[in-house]
């Protein structure tokens, strides 16, 4: 019994030492979770939801963030590739960030579904929803693109 609480004692004592340490990583932020604060010094990351198999992408959108108050510093992706079709998957977009100064400013994510979108990518420049020819049926909802905003709060700590 003492060896069994030992070997369970062990992994929580050790998750608690690094989360007191730092050690864990920077908080990171999920779709939805918009107010977002944080100390000066402190990395945090925004965390979406890709579907490659629907060709979506997701990009950092202007207006960017005040840059005297939070720093891009990089953009991951995790895709798990679909078994069943070459070229697909899911996985998430991580946007990482630094907080440099105290204020509020909004960072701007686009979700862009197959073809919503223009610029940004490889082709470089600002990422920006793509015009609908006049003319044309309005897109469905799903095919549009989606700016989602967080509003972020550096404080001193």
């Amino acid at each position: 019994m003492t060896s069994v609480l030992r070997r369970l004692a062990l992994p929580a004592l050790l998750t608690t030492l690094l989360a007191g340490c730092g050690l864990t990583g920077p908080d990171t932020y999920e779709l939805g979770e918009t107010q977002i604060q944080v100390d000066e010094g402190e990395e945090f990351t925004l965390s979406v939801p890709v579907d490659t198999a629907m060709g979506e992408w997701w990009y950092l959108t202007s207006p960017e963030p005040d840059t005297d108050i939070v720093r891009n510093t990089d953009k991951r992706e995790e895709i798990e590739a679909d078994d069943d079709a070459i070229g697909s998957g899911s996985g998430t977009d991580s946007f990482d960030f630094k907080a440099v100064g105290p204020g509020t400013t909004k960072i701007r994510l686009i979700q862009c579904p197959h073809g919503a979108c223009a610029g940004g990518g490889d082709a470089g420049g600002p990422v920006t929803p793509s015009p609908v020819p006049s003319g044309s049926p309005t897109p469905d909802k799903k095919y549009r693109a989606t700016i989602h905003t967080y509003t972020v709060t550096v404080s001193k700590p």
